[in-house]
Order: C-alpha cells, then sequence, then structure tokens
C-alpha cells in the first residue's frame, strides 16, 4: 500500500501522502462495517460474496471462499479489514487487466499461458 501512495517515488510516504492513505483505509473500512452483518470483525465467505457483487464484480459464492482461504491468515474462514482491503485491490488490479485484454466487452479473453502467469503475478498482493 506504502507503494499505491508514495506519489513521488522517494521509498517513503510524507504527510500529505499518509493523509490520502489514511482517508483511503477510513473509507475502505466503512464499506467494510457495512458487509460485516454479524459485527463479527471480520467478513466470511458469504459476506465477500455479496460484498463483491454489490460492488459489481459477478463472482460466485466458490470463488469467494476461495478468496477467503488465499487471505485467511489464522484459519478463521474469514477476512479481517487488512486482508479484506488487500483482496479488493487485486481484484480490482486483475479485472483492469483484464479488461484491457476484453477489447470487444464479451467478458472472454483468450491468452497464452506464460502471459496469465504474467498478468497475475504483475497483480500479486
Amino acid at each position: 500500500m506504502i507503494e499505491m501512495f508514495d506519489r513521488d517515488r522517494t521509498g517513503q510516504i510524507e504527510l500529505a501522502e499518509f493523509q490520502t492513505l489514511w482517508t483511503y483505509l477510513q473509507q475502505w473500512r466503512q464499506i467494510f462495517e457495512q458487509y460485516d452483518r454479524d459485527r463479527s470483525g471480520s467478513i466470511e465467505a458469504q459476506e465477500l460474496c455479496s460484498a463483491w457483487n454489490q460492488m459489481g464484480y459477478r463472482v460466485s459464492p466458490q470463488f469467494a471462499a476461495i478468496v477467503v482461504g488465499r487471505f485467511d491468515l489464522q484459519a478463521r474462514r474469514a477476512l479481517t479489514l487488512d486482508n479484506f482491503i488487500v483482496a479488493c485491490i487485486m481484484l480490482k488490479a486483475l479485472t483492469d487487466a483484464f479488461a484491457q485484454k476484453d477489447t470487444k466487452r464479451e467478458g472472454v479473453i483468450q491468452i497464452g499461458y506464460e502471459e496469465l502467469l504474467t498478468l497475475v503475478m504483475l497483480h500479486k498482493p
């Protein structure tokens, strides 16, 4: 995240950059709390699926469960705020990369194996 907000590319976050980062995190907290319906302080797969679908990302419950499994470092079957943010950033980055390849807006692209690996590695959190 520091890299996202280090606008002058110094490797550090200055005060103005930190303020922007803080605002960004507070916005994510509001979204997180909106979808943490049981107020557990974490978002389970069904809540994640609902959140992403309402954000416009059409994902299946199975995919949401895979994401939770990937980002849930404590094996609680739920995402904390920080892991939720990282997962959302990854989803947006991969969706944007996909959209660049989907020039006809058909929801389908054709890419080679190494191109897929490159796409994923460039957008890996």
